[in-house]
């Protein structure tokens, strides 16, 4: 594992950066101290459980890299906390040469009359500008927190219909298999990466309160 020094070294002399170095260079980076406590403190709610084989909240599971490979779904999940004007983004991240074009999505969001990037699928909290330099990032979609906030309400208030028979069997499941994914919601992702869900195979359980979104659990499924 390179050292800061020999990183260094390589931006001097222009070398090609690995992705190991380009993690390295935005974890290493300063940023405002009273992030963290904000993002626990606008997270708290929210709890996830991916493919049946680890559960917990947003920020243990990114911080155990538990998250890789989720992003659209976690970005998705994440926004519902914060603020309205805040948004994801969805584009193309230069890694390094054997990955020059990683098709990803992360949250952008204002703090402090800063913009910064969270991106918990690949464990970075860092400024704005520094992950669009260090990245060459390409944008091919956005979608701000209201609008994604918005479709999931209206899919949780979305009437269902009312089977007698089969409300007999649900009723069955969850009071003896403790058939949880039952109480679920899903959303059917799009092709558009402008849109709220792209992409997407979670059940959402929502907590509603004054019609406002309070408590979030989300099962990421994988794709059949």
């Amino acid at each position: 594992m390179l050292g800061i020094n020999e990183i260094l070294s390589k931006l001097i002399n222009k070398d090609k950066l690995e992705e190991e170095d380009k993690f390295k260079i935005l974890r290493l980076k300063q940023i405002d101290p009273n992030i963290g406590q904000y993002l626990a403190s606008i997270l708290n709610n929210l709890y996830i459980k991916v493919a049946g084989e680890y559960e917990g909240s947003l920020l243990e599971l990114m911080q155990e890299e538990k998250l890789d490979g989720w992003c659209w779904e976690t970005t998705e999940s994440a926004i519902i906390f914060f603020n309205n004007e805040d948004y994801i983004e969805r584009g193309y991240l230069n890694l390094d040469e054997k990955c020059p074009n990683y098709y990803h999505s992360w949250i952008c969001f204002h703090f402090n009359n800063n913009d910064y990037i969270f991106d918990p699928s690949l464990n970075l909290l860092c400024l704005k500008e520094d992950y669009y330099k260090v990245f060459a990032v390409k944008i091919k979609g956005l979608v701000k927190a209201q609008d994604v906030k918005d479709e999931l309400i209206k899919n949780w208030y979305k009437p269902k219909i009312i089977n007698p028979q089969k409300e007999k069997i649900l009723y069955i499941l969850k009071k003896y298999f403790n058939a949880d994914f039952l109480d679920e919601i899903t959303i059917e992702a799009e092709e558009d990466a402008n849109t709220p869900f792209y992409r997407n195979n979670s059940g959402y359980k929502v907590e509603l309160e004054d019609g406002q979104i309070r408590k979030l659990t989300v099962h990421y499924y994988y794709k059949c």
